[in-house]
């Protein structure tokens, strides 16, 4: 399922504000064991037996010997020829006026969008695409949803915003970001000195701080572990993991709705950052930043937010990725850091 940025919509964006289905098929994979779930719906009256013996019969018929590996496929990772079209001028413009909005007390972060367009010769493969993202990120969420009329939103999100199992919840804060090393040397000393940076910190603090309030206020007793790293292919980011029990009597869903949108992807306070995304950003953010995922009959679920993401149309697609502006951010930067973000899907489209 998936559940908008912003929950007004216009009629003339390609996903609606939010979609909730059942999957014919699902595969769930733990671990090294795969189990294959069948959802059917029966008529009043079906003989469930009969109804179970054709679906049996159906999985037994798979060929899965001419299903080619998409690991066995030979293709480059960066497409040819590709137009791409962005305005840096307009990003580092909005950066430098919120940042005035910033010292005049009228919010203290706010997270901005940047789009880049990019059109290609022949139409985008999306599987391809999510097999290159797997190989290039695998230690993020891979991840594709369609709107069933040839758009599809696709990515690889770093961030977890809800995960359930057994009535634990886990949840992520993971703001403030840095470059990866050339060498294990030079990585570590980018890692300490993200640890140190006061901007980056105070960024991160208030997604924890936010995050955490959230989960008391409706009596929970969340815990967190210790401020550190985590590390992906391309960039690291401050991250603390928190955690807690989920009583049976709150639904996840309930959970999604206090923490989304969350200050990693909106800011502070959520109401004024809003607002000034409405005015500043020129592109409808869709299900950029958006939850995400998938929710069981027993309560589990697992939901993350869908950054790092691009909106595929054909042979056109729309990149999104964000940086989190407060007191202290310069525009050239913040700039650099959304082009480092957008590496993980320029390099994966083909």
């Amino acid at each position: 399922m998936w559940i908008h940025f912003f929950a007004d919509v216009k009629e003339s964006e390609p996903f609606k504000s939010g979609t909730l289905f059942l999957p014919r098929f699902q595969i769930v994979k733990k671990n090294k064991n795969c189990c294959l779930i069948v959802n059917y719906p029966l008529d009043q009256g079906q003989d469930k037996s009969y109804v179970l013996e054709q679906i049996k019969q159906k999985v037994n018929n798979i060929d899965w010997s001419s299903l080619k590996r998409l690991d066995e496929d030979d293709h480059s990772f960066l497409s040819v020829n590709r137009q791409q079209s962005q305005d840096p001028n307009y990003f580092k413009t909005v950066v430098k006026s919120v940042l005035s909005s910033i010292a005049a007390g009228e919010l203290s972060k706010i997270v901005l969008a940047y789009t880049t367009e990019i059109k290609s010769p022949i139409p985008f493969d999306v599987i391809k695409s999510l097999s290159n993202l797997r190989k290039l990120h695998p230690d993020c969420y891979i991840f594709s949803t369609s709107n069933g009329q040839g758009q599809n939103f696709v990515g690889a999100s770093p961030e977890r915003l809800l995960s359930v199992q057994n009535q634990q919840l886990v949840t992520d804060a993971l703001a403030g970001s840095a470059a990866r090393g050339n060498n294990s040397t030079e990585d570590l000393h980018l890692a300490n000195l993200l640890l140190k940076n006061r901007k980056e910190k105070r960024e991160h603090h208030a997604v924890r701080d936010f995050v955490i309030e959230r989960l008391k206020g409706i009596g929970l007793k969340p815990q967190q572990l210790p401020l550190q790293i985590l590390k992906l292919s391309n960039i690291q980011h401050l991250w603390t993991p928190i955690y807690g029990h989920l009583p049976a009597d709150i639904e996840p869903l309930e959970i999604i709705a206090l923490l989304h949108p969350t200050p990693a992807v909106a800011g502070v306070s959520t109401k004024s950052a809003c607002e000034k995304i409405r005015y500043y950003e020129k592109c409808d953010r869709s299900l950029y930043a958006a939850p995400l995922g998938w929710l069981d009959y027993e309560g589990n679920c697992e939901f993350i937010v869908g950054i790092r993401s691009a909106l595929i149309d054909g042979n056109l697609a729309r990149l999104y990725a964000g940086a989190g502006i407060v007191s202290g951010s310069n525009p050239d930067k913040e700039f650099d850091e959304v082009q480092l973000k957008l590496q993980s899907l320029l390099k994966a489209l083909v």
